[in-house]
Formats: structure tokens, C-alpha cells, sequence
């Protein structure tokens, strides 16, 4: 996973900080229920999407934390490649595509969770701010 570069914060990798990912997309349901049908019927709406991060936080310079921090409040683009459980191979296909799209950066868990002798970590959920882009070939 990558982060593109926001005005204020710098191109990561972060790959490596990574131990849970879950991107969700929904379609919201307009009712079109006419008058005389004996059932509900519905349409697809505007798309929202969420993608839940959890890390090891790391507050060297250009890592995690304080790229974080300097996007907080703006944009940012991030590109995603899943790996698939059967070979954990990250090359990009029609079968491990990759996901570009825009997040808010509207929250942050700066501190996280951890005890004595744990490694501190964050789960945050970021609002998708744009399109989610699937593509069997573009690598970022």
C-alpha cells in the first residue's frame, strides 16, 4: 500500500506497517416501490466506501505517524495491491488487481493502543473521497 503525495505529506510505502486492510463499497438503495406492487423494489444510488487500516504506528520522519499528521484535514491518493492467501504473490493481475482511489484523512488515532512491552498499533477507517479504480495491470 502506498499513499501518493498530498501538498503537505511525502509518497510512503507502508506496506510494512500493515496487518489488517478491508476496503468497503455500498450502494445506497433508493426506493422505487410504485403503487400496486406487492414488494419493495430498489435502484442503486450514490457509492460510499471506507478503508480500514490497522498498523504498527512509527513516528520517524516520513513514515506513518507524521505523514499522517501532515495530511490530516486534506486528500490524499492511495494506490493498493491485495495479496492473494494462496501464493502471497503481489504482482498486479486480473486475479490480484490493484485499487487507486482518494481518502479524506478525517481521523486519527495518534497514540493507538499498546501495553508495556507492546508494539504500538492503530486501526483507523478513512472515508473514500473519490472513485475506487480496480485495474489488472496498473502497478503503483
Amino acid at each position: 500500500m502506498a499513499t501518493a503525495a498530498a501538498p503537505t505529506a511525502p509518497s510512503i510505502d507502508i506496506s510494512s506497517y500493515v496487518t489488517a486492510v478491508t476496503l468497503t463499497q455500498q450502494f445506497e438503495e433508493l426506493d422505487v416501490t410504485s403503487m400496486g406492487q406487492s414488494y419493495r423494489a430498489f435502484v442503486k444510488g450514490l457509492e460510499t466506501a471506507q478503508l480500514q487500516i490497522s498498523f504498527l504506528n512509527d513516528w520517524a520522519a516520513s513514515q506513518v505517524m507524521t505523514t499522517l499528521n501532515a495530511a490530516y484535514g486534506q486528500t490524499i491518493a492511495v494506490s493498493m495491491v491485495t495479496v492473494k492467501a494462496t501464493s502471497g504473490s503481489t504482482t498486479v493481475s486480473a486475479t490480484n488487481p490493484s485499487y487507486q482511489f482518494s481518502i479524506l484523512v478525517n481521523n486519527l488515532t495518534p497514540v493507538g493502543t499498546g501495553g508495556v512491552g507492546d508494539e504500538a498499533s492503530s486501526s483507523i477507517t478513512f472515508t473514500i473521497n473519490s472513485t475506487v479504480t480496480v485495474s489488472p495491470t496498473v502497478a503503483y
